[in-house]
């Protein structure tokens, strides 16, 4: 059943706002009684200033019995999509509204707008009256179209939702009428899946989330252009630094959170390979900019820490010492930003206005976590570590969601951890636990060493990258900080060359299953994605199939049309 929201109220209450808001926020359709009098008036013999259409008003209510609005709104119904909801701004008298109480068609929801101060409606009106680009005229008490007591009277006792609006702007009145609307989802709706890393990064984590983004309708992605994650698909080989793996390949909603460091130009040109339109990307107008000073400081921790040295530390830095506002530029203050972030305030790029829009509509959320847990500014081996935090909880924050929102943490696992390369200077990327090289690896597994040390190149500074033995303690540690789930498990080529061709989880090898059993009991979680092989150079256009999916669950729309439009 149709569900149509009347407002009434006396002038300057609020009430226009109130319809645009609904409007704008949550798509509902406005009718608005006076353009439907400045229509009827265009057949009769009747000016279209204020006052004449209050003539006509008063004439059409004494000829149909107030019946004129309700015919017309039910007639404006039956062109407008079945679900969605109709605002009425406004209904002004008793018999408008019982026409629309009466109905067997229709659900209606009463809001009555009122101020108290007669004093604070006058200076609205004035201020109204001289900000207009149509001149209004006369005095509030002649302008205001409701002017019977009863009417009154009958709206404060007859409406749904009442709110005193002297001290509520457009905003706050509309939380509170969206609220009993029920036009906000429930804090226990779990929407929201979370990839993230295990180790210190390259586990693979832009491959699985380019598999899985297709089944998901928003792609969130935290982070700094620090981080690179390759993806093969059926396009190619695409390396994504600052959009979500997978955006090239789906027409899911992206959004890059407030938490995240951005490099303008390179963003710009990661949005144009990817083809990706304003109308999918919403950037967060609170989101830090990198500039090239930033990366000029980063310059001495590129030859200590093996640092990749594009600024995202320490433009994080600079915007907490400097609040003061000067020298700082978020993506609000960039014009080559602006069809992405929107214009504010109520920016289009709110991360939480996009994401309550997500939850509101049923939608499924994939979050796309950087880099690995042993590098978590908090939990890794500092100072060899990031400038966040890599675990989930630090992914949650830089978007802006709450862990009541978590559906799955998919936490990504590869067999042999890796670590960027030591600096050529001298200093150390860091303790890697049982460090072996690649030819070892190769050997062990039956792959070529020569494949397997051009392959495992950092995917944004190009450097080799140092290799250990699987650290039972390290996976357990991230197993506490992230609850996961689900394991990922990728570079099982890595255990065994013949997993390569397995399709199937029993084509693993012997060796490979127990591995994943244990792997297993250690995180009270499945493994529910094994990944056999990264696919390289002509065989990434060959066979992309190098995914077994076990999972029991699939990523798509949470609630049915049904359960989103009750």
């Amino acid at each position: 059943m149709r569900r149509i929201v009347l407002i009434s109220g006396h002038l300057c209450t609020g009430k226009s706002a109130l319809a645009r808001a609904l409007r704008d926020e949550f798509g509902f359709h406005v009718v608005k009684s006076s353009d439907i009098l400045r229509d009827i008036a265009k057949s009769r013999d009747f000016g279209k200033d204020r006052i004449s259409l209050q003539r006509l008003g008063d004439e059409m209510d004494k000829g149909t019995s107030g019946a004129w609005l309700y015919d017309k709104v039910m007639e404006i119904s039956r062109d407008t999509a079945p679900r969605r909801t109709i605002v009425v701004d406004n209904v002004r008298n008793t018999t408008q509204l019982e026409h629309f109480r009466a109905s067997t068609e229709i659900t209606a929801v009463h809001v009555h707008l009122y101020i108290l101060d007669k004093n604070e409606a006058g200076k609205r009106w004035k201020n109204r009256a001289n900000s207009s680009a149509v001149k209004e005229s006369g005095a509030y008490p002649d302008a205001d179209l409701m002017k019977n007591e009863d009417d009154i009277q009958f709206f404060k006792k007859d409406a749904d939702v009442r709110i005193e609006t002297s001290r509520s702007d457009a905003q706050d009145t509309l939380v509170r009428v969206a609220a009993r609307l029920g036009l906000y989802s429930a804090p226990d709706f779990r929407c929201v899946d979370v990839i993230v890393g295990s180790q210190f990064g390259s586990e693979g984590k832009g491959n699985i989330a380019a598999y899985l983004a297709n089944e998901y309708d928003v792609l969130v992605r935290v982070g700094g252009p620090n981080a690179g994650h390759t993806v093969i698909s059926r396009s190619g080989k695409y390396v994504y630094h600052q959009l979500p793996s997978g955006a090239k390949d789906t027409n899911a909603k992206i959004l890059l959170g407030p938490g995240m460091t951005l490099d303008v130009e390179k963003l710009l040109k990661e949005v144009k390979d990817c083809n990706v339109t304003p109308e999918r990307l919403f950037i967060d107008p609170q989101v830090m900019i990198i500039e090239d000073a930033d990366k000029k400081r980063e310059s001495e921790l590129v030859d200590k820490i093996g640092s990749t040295g594009q600024g995202g530390g320490a433009a994080a830095a600079r915007r907490i010492l400097s609040r003061t506002g000067q020298g700082i530029r978020l993506a609000k203050d960039v014009p080559e930003l602006e069809p992405y972030v929107g214009t504010g305030p109520r920016y289009r790029g709110a991360t939480t206005r996009q994401l309550e829009e997500a939850y509101r509509s049923g939608q499924s959320i994939l979050l796309e976590g950087t880099q690995g847990s042993g590098l978590s500014l908090y939990h890794g081996q500092y100072p060899h570590v990031t400038s966040r935090d890599t675990n989930v909880a630090g992914c949650l924050a830089e978007a802006g969601i709450s862990p009541s929102r978590i559906r799955r943490i998919l936490l990504v696992t590869r067999y042999t951890p890796i670590r960027v390369g030591n600096p050529d200077t001298g200093g150390s990327s860091g303790a890697i636990k049982h460090e072996i090289d690649f030819e070892t690896v190769a050997r062990e597994a039956g792959l070529d060493p020569q494949e397997l040390q051009g392959n495992e190149i950092t995917s944004t500074t190009k450097r080799k990258r140092r290799v250990g033995r699987f650290d039972w303690e390290q996976f357990r540690l991230a197993c506490s900080l992230n609850a996961p789930t689900d394991i990922v498990l990728t570079f099982s080529d890595y255990i065994n060359g013949t997993n390569r061709n397995a399709r199937r989880f029993e084509q693993l090898t012997e060796e490979t299953i127990k591995f994943i059993e244990e792997v297993e009991r250690i995180a009270h979680a499945p493994v529910s994605l094994i990944s056999t092989r990264f696919p390289q150079g002509e065989s990434a256009k060959l066979d992309i199939r190098n995914i077994i999916d076990r999972r029991n669950w699939l990523g798509g729309r949470m609630r049915d049309d049904d359960e989103i439009n009750r």
